[in-house]
């Protein structure tokens, strides 16, 4: 069964009639996977390979680098390391690690501050699309379905495609566009997004606004597309009591551009206006971080905001305990994971319209990015109100309570079904 780049696979053990409907063996790929990650799409991953397995599919996750440490019974990770020792210089970024490590004083430092797979992600994708097929093939994969998340992965996925004919399901978390907030795609990638959707036998999105995307920049048919919204692992394990802060809102996500932290800060201001004891927390990393503070200090908000830096889940979950009122005013979010969470912990919850999860949440409130007015105002009334507080507490809990990554996975696999049938 030894085979290279452009020849095709061979599918051990399963003939072409069996081979209708089948979808029990799938080839997952990914970028990064707990603990080894930069951003919500690792966490993704790994939250919905296990929910597979659960289910009884024989899940094989290959990334560039695998963690000896696979994340449940039933998943096999694998790894492309040729991939992942090699680094040039390069402008492009992954947007999960878009610039060098930010430090402020009195930041916790990051397990591995260090990008995953060195500089030049470009160059890394290329190199992990020729290896993926030789490291499929030496490992003796044997797949029924090949699921593909996010652009870093579409080349790979499209070269096994070819190679194996099996069915190719490409996951989009995120488009370039909305890494700017819509406004421009580096073309680089936005290429290779569009390519990777085109060879797709379906498309996945996190939420109809990326479903919409992908048609009106990309192109993509609507009869390929299924949305899938993410799901939420319950984790309502008592970590102590948080921070002596009495109210507190809190911000806690990547400090860039597209998360919207100076909208946050601004509303801030508003807030302290008329609820002068409360108190402010903007956790996280970013390239707008030192900025962040800045500005924090020239709308004289002082000893009112913290800024912890990089927090992990332990300490997130400490500063879920804390909030009385948790706020995501993303300029663009193609889900927004962050804020399920922090329902499950009970925290009453404000997003942006502009944000994916803004579709699927009932018991939440909604703004606009920019009204910062309105955001302040919901603000005021989650901490004044107790009747209000109480129903987005409960009301939000039990309403999560139903987004399980067990029901994702029951609809993923349904499309497994479906173009293991087509």
């Amino acid at each position: 069964m030894r085979s290279r780049r452009g020849t095709r696979l061979a599918r051990p053990g399963v003939s072409g009639s069996s081979m209708l409907g089948a979808a029990n063996k799938v080839l997952m790929l990914g970028w990064e996977l707990p603990p080894r990650f930069a951003g919500g799409v690792g966490i993704v991953c790994g939250a919905l390979t296990r929910a597979l397995a659960r289910r009884g599919l024989d899940v094989t996750y290959l990334m560039p680098q695998a963690d000896p440490q696979a994340p449940g019974r039933g998943v096999r990770v694998i790894g492309a390391d040729r991939v992942a020792t090699l680094g040039v210089a390069s402008p492009l970024h992954s947007y999960a690690s878009s610039a060098p490590p930010v430090r402020v004083p009195g930041e916790a430092v990051p397990p591995d501050g260090t990008p995953l797979y060195g500089a030049n992600l470009l160059e890394a994708v290329e190199r992990f699309s020729a290896a993926a097929v030789d490291s499929v093939v030496d490992e003796g994969v044997d797949f029924d379905v090949i699921h593909a998340h996010d652009w870093t992965t579409f080349p790979a996925g499209a070269l096994l495609r070819h190679s194996s004919g099996k069915p190719l399901v490409a996951h989009v978390h995120i488009t370039e566009f909305d890494k700017s907030g819509g406004a421009h795609a580096d073309p680089r990638v936005f290429a290779i997004e569009q390519a990777g959707m085109c060879a797709a036998d379906l498309v996945v999105t996190v939420s109809r606004r990326i479903a919409e995307t992908c048609i009106s920049r990309y192109g993509v048919d609507p009869s390929r597309i299924r949305v899938v919204y993410n799901g939420v692992d319950a984790d309502r394990d008592d970590r102590g009591p948080g921070l002596p802060l009495r109210p507190l809102v809190l911000f806690l996500g990547r400090v860039t551009l597209q998360k919207g932290p100076e909208y946050f800060l601004r509303a801030a201001q508003r807030v302290l206006e008329l609820e002068p004891d409360a108190h402010f927390v903007l956790a996280g990393t970013g390239d707008q971080l030192p900025r962040m503070v800045e500005t924090a200090a020239e709308l004289g908000l002082g000893r009112r905001v913290l800024f912890p830096g990089f927090v992990d889940r332990d300490r997130a979950a400490e500063l879920y305990a804390s909030a009385d009122v948790f706020v995501m005013p993303s300029v663009s979010e193609p889900f927004g994971i962050v804020p399920l969470e922090a329902m499950d912990r009970g925290v009453p919850v404000i997003v942006s319209r502009q944000s994916g999860v803004s579709e699927l949440l009932r018991n939440a409130l909604k703004v606009d990015f920019w009204d910062v007015e309105d955001l302040a105002g919901k603000i005021v009334a989650a901490l004044r109100y107790p009747s209000l507080s109480h129903h987005l507490r409960d009301a939000g809990r039990e309403e999560v309570g139903r987004m399980s990554w067990d029901a994702v996975a029951e609809q993923v696999q349904r499309i497994y079904q479906e173009v293991a049938r087509a």
